[in-house]
């Protein structure tokens, strides 16, 4: 073991957020040429899903895997990149629909492209280690 690390669970810690930041940075080089941060590009995708139909603000929070993701400013910003666009419910005035443009929904299938070579990273691990590593993480999650 390492003299930097108190002990193995210390080490498994540390490991998991290296492996999160390499891997996020993996998928911010991968959007780099589109102008989207991740949590951008999930939006993005969460909008194609139903496209043309629309989500609220709520329903893509819901949605999100990062729990405290904002929202309001995600999508201010895919709102001001012309991505996205905001309307209001014809049946509820208080509500307020998200949903992407013909133009957007080409553009996020060209971002996807991209994005979902992230296979790549983990292709040197056999069918055993993947099914091993996502029981594990699980297993972290649902203690």
């Amino acid at each position: 073991m390492n003299k930097q690390f108190r002990n193995e669970y210390h080490r498994l810690i540390a490991n998991l957020h290296h492996t999160d930041g390499y891997i996020m940075n993996y998928f911010a080089q991968k959007l780099a040429p589109f102008d989207l941060s991740v949590q951008q590009y999930i939006v993005l995708r969460h909008l194609s899903e139903v496209y043309p139909n629309s989500l609220t603000a709520g329903e893509l929070k819901e949605k999100m895997i990062e729990i405290n993701s904002d929202i309001t400013r995600l999508t201010d910003r895919l709102v001001a990149k012309n991505l996205i666009v905001r309307e209001i419910d014809s049946q509820n005035r208080r509500r307020v629909n998200l949903r992407l443009t013909e133009e957007s929904k080409r553009f996020v299938e060209k971002a996807a492209a991209e994005f979902n070579d992230f296979e790549s990273i983990v292709s040197h691990l056999t069918d055993e280690e993947v099914r091993l590593l996502n029981t594990l993480l699980d297993k972290i999650r649902n203690r």
